[in-house]
């Protein structure tokens, strides 16, 4: 069969998918479970039978340790080892009631109720009906229509009310913050549904390239115009992936066998994984960008991502590029893409997600106008949309909320509660000070894979709560691009999906507390700080021994030392009216390489970045601090 007619006939099937068209809309190029995940058994009732409650000693190892295997107040057993870690210690689950608003599969439903729960699924609630009704449950599964925001749990006994289950990955309609201070678990399903979002992807790919909806349409309306939708061959060309986690990777796995050349973009993916998946990872968007025919993104919705597909972006891309997000709406900036649409820079673009959901009810916005537009493929947001995908994330977010009612800790905790408030109190400033330096870090380097976390602690119960310092650590470098927020309960699962690993190292011959300080190894940079008075400070970047405390919006750079270079950069962004809040400079002799680190306040665009990069030889890098 000729490679056009491969093509288009997948595109066709893809189609018939999406489209729910043949027997139940099943198209799979691979078996149905998510991701790697082995097929799920027969569930026996005994599976979730009550298991007694085990503390767990509170030990730690202080020896230098790979990473491992897999807030609301109250005391918490810290699992060792990759245990689980028990929450609450509740064991008898038949007095307890859960409440299901939004649909769930059959077989979710199942598992709660062989674990002896109360099961309501309660489909038709008002708004009101449903604020009366939940004060009267233990757990609380919900999909993305129900916001769970503050106000509604300030309603609920925080004594009766443990566990909210999302089913599916994101969890922006719960507010997590106002969950965690009522001692709440939140449990997702982050797996579930990552095939079917692949797949989805794949079939706007192809419909995209051979023009499918389109010329479907124009046939259903009687006119048979073939030249109109000559499509283009997906052999040989290059897709470019934006983010290489797990949907990144099955989109690959796909595309490769379509004949495409991938390559990736990254900065937390090792290069082994992308290299074992036949990509090639590049060091920077811009080489992704520019090297892309077929862009898709990949990638959580956070304030380092929103955008990060913008009109600067799509001006690197090739003329006549083709863009794909099935990820998250606001990723790509829509009027941007809009604009590289109608000048022909963007030749197509397929879109499952959009930045106001539905477009329709909101007429004047992009997302209105790109639905409308010919040049755009678009589907109301079915990356999930699977029968499998449906009964996975079911699954998933089941087995997670029985654990966590059970009193273990869920592999799939996005939060749980937190130490004892009086040690959190004494680490409340070192933890502020990993953070900060795992921020910096990540900043500072080119790849993220890998960190070696050195923890110079006098007192003993500190060195015994490293785990909670580690989590702060990982917590600085992962948050920015993460799309749940990290804590020391789920912060060794998310770097461990990411691919990073650690090592820690304890030091503990120390003379006073004022001697105490971190240090952490990342991609060849060193940084490294202390507490002084209360405060969080960084005495150490590389080679360069400095003293300051960072906060809001910070440039750091390296030059050389000699006069004029400071006025200079001064001068640059004065005339970008950026303001400078504050400077501090560290050298390693008198003529030689010097670290600067600016505070501005307000962002310097790319256009001076480039400006200062190429009047002093480095380019700033920016880092925003709470």
């Amino acid at each position: 069969m000729p490679v056009a007619d491969a093509q288009t006939s997948l595109a066709f099937a893809s189609a018939i998918a999406v489209s729910g068209g043949g027997a139940r809309g099943h198209f799979s190029l691979r078996h149905r479970r998510g991701c790697g995940r082995v097929p799920r058994r027969a569930i026996a009732p005994s599976a979730f039978a009550a298991r007694p409650f085990r503390p767990l000693a509170a030990t730690m190892s202080t020896s230098s340790t790979p990473a491992g295997k897999w807030k609301g107040p109250g005391v918490s057993a810290m699992a060792v080892g990759g245990s689980s870690q028990s929450l609450n210690g509740v064991a008898d689950l038949s007095q307890m009631a859960v409440l299901v608003p939004e649909r769930l599969d059959a077989d979710g439903v199942q598992i709660l109720q062989q674990a002896q729960l109360q099961v309501d699924c309660r489909y038709d609630l008002s708004e009101e009906e449903f604020r009366a009704a939940l004060p009267q449950y233990d757990a609380l599964i919900v999909r993305s229509g129900t916001k769970v925001t503050r106000e509604l749990l300030e309603t609920v006994n925080p004594a009766r009310l443990r566990v909210i289950g999302r089913a599916g990955v994101g969890v922006d309609n719960i507010d997590l913050a106002a969950a965690s201070e009522r001692g709440i678990v939140v449990v997702n399903a982050p797996t579930g549904n990552c095939v079917a979002a692949a797949e989805h992807t794949v079939a706007l790919l192809l419909g995209m390239a051979r023009n499918i909806a389109a010329a479907d349409a124009a046939l259903k309306r009687g006119t048979w115009g073939r030249n109109q939708y000559m499509g283009v061959s997906l052999v040989d060309k290059t897709l470019g992936v934006c983010g290489f986690g797990r949907i990144g990777r099955e989109v690959a796995r796909r595309c490769r066998g379509l004949g495409m050349k991938l390559v990736a973009y990254d900065p937390y993916c090792p290069v082994e994984v992308a290299k074992a998946a036949g990509v090639e990872l590049v060091a920077s968007l811009e080489t992704l960008l520019r090297a892309a025919d077929f862009l898709t993104v990949h990638l959580p919705l956070t304030d380092a991502t929103r955008g990060i597909i913008d009109g600067a972006a799509l001006a690197q891309c090739k003329r006549g590029v083709r863009v794909l997000n099935v990820a998250r709406g606001g990723i790509v900036n829509e009027a941007a893409l809009l604009g590289a649409l109608e000048s022909g820079q963007v030749a197509a673009a397929a879109m499952d997600v959009f930045e106001h959901e539905p477009p329709h009810k909101y007429p004047e916005s992009a997302s209105a106008k790109l639905v409308a537009h010919p040049a755009v493929l678009a589907t109301p947001h079915l990356g999930a949309s699977t029968v499998e995908a449906q009964l996975d994330v079911a699954l998933e977010v089941s087995e997670a909320v029985v654990t966590a009612l059970r009193g273990d800790f869920a592999p799939t905790t996005v939060n749980a509660p937190s130490l004892p408030p009086e040690l959190l109190a004494s680490l409340k400033p070192m933890a502020d000070l990993a953070q900060e330096l795992g921020q910096l870090a990540a900043a500072l380097a080119d790849r993220v894979n890998h960190v070696t976390i050195t923890y110079a602690l006098r007192d003993a119960e500190k060195r015994n709560a490293s785990r909670f310092l580690r989590a702060s650590v990982l917590k600085g470098m992962l948050q920015a691009s993460s799309a749940v927020a990290i804590n020391y309960v789920n912060a060794d699962v998310v770097a461990e999906r990411r691919g990073l690993t650690w090592t820690e190292v304890t030091e503990s011959s120390l003379a006073t507390v004022e001697s105490e300080h971190l240090r952490l190894q990342v991609d060849g940079h060193l940084v490294e700080g202390r507490v002084m008075s209360g405060a969080p400070r960084v005495t150490r970047i590389d080679t360069f021994d400095i003293d300051i405390g960072l906060s809001g919006r910070v440039l750091v750079y390296e030059q050389v030392d000699r006069p004029g270079m400071i006025g200079l950069v001064g001068s640059l962004l004065g005339d970008a009216h950026v303001n400078i809040s504050f400077m501090t400079l560290g050298r390693e002799a008198q003529g030689g390489r010097a670290l600067v680190v600016l505070g501005v306040d307000s962002e310097p665009d790319r256009e001076v970045l480039d400006a200062i990069a190429a009047k002093i030889g480095s380019r700033p890098r920016m880092i925003v601090f709470s």
